[in-house]
């Protein structure tokens, strides 16, 4: 009996914590990872975009009128969102922080760059404004520059994303080993059912087959939950935030290219500027997945009670045994 209700808290402590632990990883990355990577890459497309807004303002010759135009000031202002969301999730560490106010400090040397070559434009030095807003470009795009800088902070989130993944209590090892303490509690419980059969003589333990039944009930429900936990988790790394990235990046990618034939020279287009609203929308599925992740339902409360239900049945089975062995 010993043996057996030890057992029963051995499973009851692992399922709790590979529960807790997996919860606790995947809330992470739901309310504090995947926000503060989504923000990065937000940032660096807003500021792509930013650039671009600026030389066809200036190759249009609106900047006369306009300065930089509203585009130019709208991404600035999405990219600067960006940032302080990523500050205030804080998830990759004290690196990520230095980085970021770097990042910031940048951001408003780029801004006043533009600013200057603005006012230069609109002086009749249209030759000097081109040649801020040249020194603008290679501070956002250069080695070292704003764009590489919040490059390495999406790295250090995506990283810290993928350590909360294969954290030890979240990964289908833990999910296994919590389903083998229960099956080997199961054969524990059978074993004793089939040795006070053959010493008093009677088939069944209603009480011990009443727990074997629970036990196998939440041994079932237990690792359902754990794997889909971790199918989850591993679907939304491996098909969700690469599908998220393949949205900002064409847009990241567009906007470099339409800067870059500007600065050239080239054509003005008409091109639009930053889908805010397709980012919204690839980032969507990720969250959806992560929130399914994290919903276990009644888990925390079923199984610290059933873990009580198989120990007091259990009980109740060797007691009554014993009961009747006395008389």
């Amino acid at each position: 009996m010993a043996l057996a209700l030890g057992m029963t808290f051995l499973f009851w402590a692992a399922a709790t914590g590979v529960l807790v632990g997996g919860g606790s990883a995947v809330s992470s990355v739901r309310d504090r990872g995947v926000p503060a990577y989504v923000s990065a890459r937000t940032a660096h497309a807003a500021l792509s975009d930013a650039d671009r807004a600026a030389w066809q303002s200036f190759r249009s010759g609106a900047a006369e009128l306009i300065g930089p135009g509203q585009r130019f000031r709208d991404n600035l202002t999405t990219a600067g969102d960006s940032l302080a969301h990523i500050a205030e999730r804080d998830f990759g560490g004290a690196a990520e922080r230095d980085l970021l106010r770097a990042v910031n400090a940048q951001v408003v040397t780029y801004q006043g760059l533009v600013e200057q070559a603005d006012a230069t434009y609109r002086e009749g030095l249209e030759d000097l404004g081109y040649a801020y807003l040249s020194y603008a470009s290679d501070l956002l795009h250069g080695d070292g520059g704003v764009l590489a800088r919040i490059d390495e902070i999406a790295k250090r989130d995506l990283r810290a994303i993928d350590e909360r993944r294969h954290s030890a209590w979240g990964g289908t090892a833990a999910a296994l080993g919590t389903a083998v303490t229960g099956f080997a509690l199961l054969a524990v419980l059978v074993y004793a059912q089939a040795a006070m059969a053959r010493r008093f003589r009677r088939v069944f333990n209603p009480p011990l087959l009443a727990a074997c039944l629970v036990l196998l009930g939440l041994v079932m429900w237990t690792a359902n939950a754990f794997l889909n936990l971790d199918r989850s988790f591993d679907r939304a790394w491996d098909r969700d935030l690469p599908a998220f990235d393949r949205v900002v990046e064409a847009q990241i990618g567009t906007a470099r290219a339409g800067a870059s034939a500007l600065r050239a020279g080239g054509p003005v287009d008409q091109a639009e500027g930053l889908d805010v609203k397709a980012v919204d929308d690839a980032r969507r599925p990720v969250d959806a997945r992560l929130a399914g992740a994290a919903d276990t339902g009644a888990l925390a409360a079923g199984v610290p009670l059933l873990s009580l239900a198989v120990a007091g049945l259990t009980g109740l089975g060797f007691w009554s045994r014993l009961r009747e062995f006395r008389r």
